[in-house]
């Protein structure tokens, strides 16, 4: 971290106008979480699906070889696309015949096919300051000598719901698959906080001589650049206390 401090502070000083007057290392706390997940796939109903519950809306059919003859389709695929159907939760088979389930019913209409995908998990990252999901570290974080004090306007509300979560794995997970079919992040099953990441940030409180402003410069290492959500929130609080004291 001191390799880093130092290189930092050469180059904000590059500017010959700039002071630095003071610096400090501290920690930022950032949550994981551990989630669980289903996403389902949305394909364009083909035809034959579509014939085939047309045809147990409106035929008693209870018989793989009876469906086949009417749709002149081979029995074998008509009878591993109604096991697939079934499952799907699309029809159910009664005692005289195949009937539509509500969910068939409404697929039909809509002629979208919507499949349940296996469970799925991932691990989120977020920040309670930013109040923002961050993506994965490119590199570990730096390691430090002494055991950095946590930053002093650490915000540990907690604003995580299942609603969130969906929202921010639909926009890392949705996606369009080249053959068409959509995969959609569904449903959210549980989404259980893991330990607390310290991501090592360095500040300087600056002053431009030319400019005469004071201003704050905080790098952040887990993105590996400069911060100015840490730095507005530092100037807002401090920036008047930094003038008063020169």
């Amino acid at each position: 971290m001191n390799k880093l401090k130092n290189h930092l502070r050469l180059i904000l000083l590059e500017n010959p106008a700039i002071q630095i007057k003071k610096s400090a290392m501290w920690h930022l706390p950032v949550m994981t979480y551990d989630v669980a997940f289903q996403r389902v796939k949305r394909s364009k109903m083909d035809i034959l699906m579509k014939m085939m519950l047309l045809t147990f809306e409106q035929v008693e059919i209870r018989r793989a070889a009876n469906l086949s003859e009417l749709l002149l389709v081979e029995e074998l695929f008509i009878a591993d696309l109604l096991k697939k159907m079934q499952r799907m939760g699309l029809i159910r088979l009664e005692k005289v015949s195949y009937k539509l389930t509500s969910k068939g019913h409404e697929q039909l209409k809509t002629g979208i096919i919507v499949e349940e995908l296996e469970e799925e998990s991932t691990v989120l990252s977020y920040s309670p300051v930013h109040d923002k999901f961050w993506p994965e570290m490119t590199e570990s974080l730096p390691k430090t000598n002494e055991e950095l004090p946590l930053f002093r306007y650490a915000n540990n509300q907690d604003l995580i719901n299942a609603d969130r979560i969906l929202q921010v794995l639909a926009e890392r997970e949705n996606g369009l698959e080249e053959n068409g079919f959509q995969t959609v992040v569904a449903v959210v099953f549980s989404f259980d906080q893991q330990k607390v990441e310290q991501v090592p940030c360095l500040e300087f409180q600056i002053y431009n001589k030319e400019q005469d402003i004071f201003y704050a410069r905080v790098w952040n290492t887990w993105h590996g650049r400069w911060d100015d959500t840490l730095e507005k929130q530092i100037e807002e609080k401090e920036r008047l206390e930094w003038r008063e004291n020169g």
